[in-house]
């Protein structure tokens, strides 16, 4: 690092454009210069036996700084020495570390090095057990940190590569004949664990709004009112918006936003970006063709900061004295030996709360009312909550939410997502608590938007602002007045900055009053890292949903903030997604809640294990595949179907729970039109023809039988595919209403019915992501009384996992042989031989 910075120094001696520049804006105090030092730390190997004191100085800032202060002054000294710099005392560099040195922030951090009491004597816990738990949390947080920095750095290249990209132009045989329909472009990338659509082109700026927090929330449209193409965006992604060339190249620099909505037509997104007076690129944005791609987490810098912070907390802080979730950090860090003593020393607890009558037990199954009780224990650190479709967790934690107010404590309630947390605050938005959420502005959903602390502070501060506007009118108006009077002007001025002082003052203590009084206050995970949350005192109870999805750093930051954590969510539905393979092999993907599931025997852990969503032919598959046998069906779910609503004629389709229909013939040959393609576009995706004809006849088999169409979703996990299926679907005026969607899209979501176009039809037996076993949970666990999968059975059962899926509807549903074209009737064909699966 400072090798980097001293050559910068001979650069500038020897050429104007060097990286000193760049090196200069990445010097900082405190975490900045820490985390910017990781990398230069981690090329070093650490020296046998002191690997614990080496870890500890690497995320120490004074020992840090002192050692790149001598380490900088004797390469600039060599320097001068060699006659390539004339007096190292008055290089930018030097100068640059002793401004750095004499700010008040360098000053304040450096004289806060003192270590408070750790653990022992707190816990009760033994010298030598306490630097045993440190040692885990040091190795644990080292090696976090260097997993961040490499799934950064992957984003990083994603993202450059992404923004560099020039779409290829795709013209469809309606394009071909009609000039009047504009090109769409699709963006190549490549494909890791599942397709990355992140790019959109050919956009058209029609509108623009001011949002909340003043952002300014500009529609786009695609060129002639068409459909989106197929994307993985969603509200809350941070986004890059420029004007395009003619190829579809980002011809101006980005302006950072994030997405407020996707249209309910599918042919619109709106952006929200910041205010920009004058600027002349947001004014052509009215007048250009635009493109807008996806910002990866980890390459935003506040993400990955914010991560790695909490890392450094964690390590620093995790055992301190005051730290308010010790408990927690003791139970994750412990071996079994140490929480046998917690347990015998009453200071955790793992039983069940009494619920007195707390509760209606009428409206709980068993496994729920355990998850409740368990969750109002006090003195238990950690409650893991596994959720299977359909079991209820969204209600459980909404019960176990307003209980915990009701007892007087504070909770933080967060997610990985911003949609989720929404979702979390329009859930609970009846509990009758005081509820906050704490977020950008054009990143909440505007159906919860009344409950955004932006919005409570503006209701609160209404008649203060509007005397605030008329005093500073009125001021204005008296200076206009008085100009040639420069003492006067002056005073009138200075009342203007203080009149402005007093705003932000009061803004600042209507905030920290709002939440100080919340009951509840929600956010993302990255969002809890928000000073205004972390300035709070410690939370009762912090609880995060879909923490499955959530990579384990993020978590750490809002379980830091409260005395005992509960994790919601489902490890056998989708992970994190994660570009690095290097990040993912070294368990980046593995979640908190997976991690904290299998600790100490399974303690932490609890199971939801009733579902009621789906057929029981359904829901036995995911139970045997999925959850060892452990999900069982409710009765009152267990044996429905299409054909038990009043409007749906009872006919094979609908009293079918379970559907299989293959394109392969009986005799092992496939149906013609129905081998997969690679999309010409160069997405890496793949799409076929004669399953999209399929589909088509079978969502007209279900609503000519009387089952409406917003009750029927079609999934598949290829984006082409997708796309595809839309456009067929758009066509036929009786299928509006059908939603067309990616799987991994449509977790959390359910229908009543479900088919699942799988795509891949080759010699080869490749099935793609199609065999993540995980991903074909969220797949079929979304239909409540009926699945079909369209297929090729032969490729399909190359995977021994997807084998087992097919046999099982074999032996629970029907199989029926099909090709495209057909009438929408199937034949009675016999069932195909399916390989034999141990």
């Amino acid at each position: 690092m400072a090798l980097d910075l001293a050559m910068a120094e001979i650069e500038m001696e020897v050429e104007e454009d060097s990286d000193f520049g760049e090196l200069k804006q990445r010097m900082g105090p405190g975490l900045t210069f820490v985390i910017n030092a990781q990398p230069y730390l981690n090329a070093v190997p650490m020296p046998l036996g002191l690997e614990a004191t080496c870890l500890k100085a690497a995320t120490h800032y004074p020992t840090l700084f002192d050692h790149f202060q001598r380490e900088l002054r004797d390469l600039l000294q060599q320097l001068q020495h060699k006659s390539l710099i004339p007096d190292w005392r008055q290089t930018q560099s030097w100068m640059l570390l002793k401004d750095l040195a004499t700010s008040a922030q360098h000053r304040a951090i450096a004289r806060t090095t003192a270590v408070p009491k750790s653990s022992y004597g707190v816990l009760g816990l033994q010298l030598h057990k306490v630097r045993a738990i440190q040692s885990r949390i040091d190795d644990f947080s080292h090696h976090m940190s260097q997993l961040l920095r490499i799934e950064r750095d992957a984003e990083l290249e994603f993202t450059q590569e992404e923004l560099n990209a020039i779409p290829t132009p795709i013209p469809t045989p309606d394009e071909q004949s009609s000039p009047s329909k504009p090109t769409e472009f699709l963006v190549s990338h490549s494909q890791a664990e599942q397709e990355l659509c992140d790019t959109i082109c050919n956009l058209t700026a029609v509108s623009t709004s001011t949002g909340l927090g003043g952002m300014h929330l500009v529609l786009f449209r695609v060129d002639g009112n068409h459909r989106l193409p197929p994307t993985n965006l969603s509200p809350g992604d941070m986004v890059c918006v420029r004007i395009c060339d003619s190829r579809g190249a980002g011809a101006t620099s980005c302006m950072q936003g994030f997405v407020n909505n996707l249209g309910d037509d599918g042919c619109s997104i709106t952006v929200a970006l910041e205010s920009r007076h004058g600027d002349p690129t947001f004014s052509k944005l009215f007048a250009k063709n635009v493109r807008i791609d996806r910002i990866q987490g980890l390459a935003d810098s506040l993400t990955y900061e914010r991560n790695c912070e909490a890392l450094m907390m964690l390590q620093k802080k995790g055992l301190q004295k005051k730290n308010s979730s010790i408990s927690v950090v003791s139970t994750i860090f412990g071996d079994q030996e140490d929480i046998a003593w917690l347990e015998d020393h009453n200071l955790v607890d793992w039983a069940e709360a009494e619920l007195n009558g707390l509760l209606d037990t009428e409206f709980y199954d068993k496994s729920q009312q355990r998850a409740i009780a368990l969750g109002l224990n006090k003195k238990r650190p950690v409650l893991i909550i596994q959720g299977p479709p359909g079991t209820g967790k969204t209600g459980v934690l909404k019960e176990l939410i307003s209980l915990v107010v009701k007892q007087g404590e504070r909770v933080l309630v967060t997610a990985p997502t911003n949609a989720a947390v929404d979702n979390m605050v329009d859930k609970l938005s009846d509990i009758g608590a005081n509820i906050v959420r704490v977020g950008n502005p054009a990143r909440i959903s505007p159906t919860v938007a009344s409950k955004s602390l932006v919005e409570i502070v503006n209701s609160r501060l209404a008649d203060f602002k509007s005397e605030f506007e008329r005093k500073k009118s009125d001021l204005r108006k008296d200076l206009s007045h008085c100009l040639r009077d420069d003492s006067l002007a002056a005073g009138i001025r200075q009342l203007l900055k203080q009149l402005g002082k007093s705003m932000k003052k009061k803004e600042r203590e209507t905030v920290r009053d709002i939440l100080s009084s919340a009951q509840v206050v929600l956010s993302t995970n990255i969002g809890a890292a928000d000073p205004m949350i972390r300035c709070l005192n410690p939370f009762d109870l912090v609880v995060i949903d879909e923490a499955a999805q959530a990579i384990e750093p993020s978590c750490w930051i809002p379980i830091l903030l409260g005395k005992r954590c509960i994790l919601a969510g489902d490890q056998c539905q989708l992970a994190p997604v994660i570009l690095s393979r290097k990040a993912l092999e070294g368990g980046l993907r593995v979640s908190f809640l997976e991690r904290a599931s299998a600790l100490h025997e399974g303690v932490l852990a609890t199971k939801l294990t009733i579902q009621y969503r789906m057929n029981d032919a359904i829901a036995s598959w995911a139970s045997k595949e999925m959850y060892n046998g452990l999900l069982k069906s409710s009765a009152t779910v267990a044996s429905h179907l299409l054909s038990d609503s009043p409007w749906v004629k009872p006919t094979w389709i609908t009293q079918c729970p379970l559907l299989l229909l293959d394109t392969r013939m009986p005799y092992g040959s496939l149906s013609v039109g129905c081998e997969e393609q690679l999309d010409p576009a160069g997405t890496g995706s793949y799409y076929n023809d004669g399953e999209a004809d399929i589909v088509v006849q079978h969502v007209f088999a279900l609503i000519y039988a009387g089952v409406r169409p917003a009750s029927i979703v079609v999934q598949s996990p290829y984006v082409a595919q997708v796309q595809l299926l839309r456009d067929r679907l758009e066509e036929i005026p009786i299928a509006t209403g059908v939603e067309v969607a990616t799987i991994d899209s449509f977790q959390g979501r359910e229908a009543d019915a479900v088919i699942i176009s799988m795509v891949r039809s080759n010699n080869l037996g490749a099935v793609g992501f199609l065999g993540d076993s995980r991903r074909m949970n969220v797949a079929i666990t979304r239909a409540r009384k009926h699945v079909a999968i369209v297929c090729d059975s032969s490729t399909i059962c190359h995977n021994t996992f997807l084998a087992r899926l097919l046999r099982h509807i074999r032996y629970f549903g029907r199989v029926k042989h099909v090709e495209p074209g057909g009438s929408g009737g199937y034949g009675l064909s016999m069932n195909p031989m399916l390989p034999s699966v141990s």
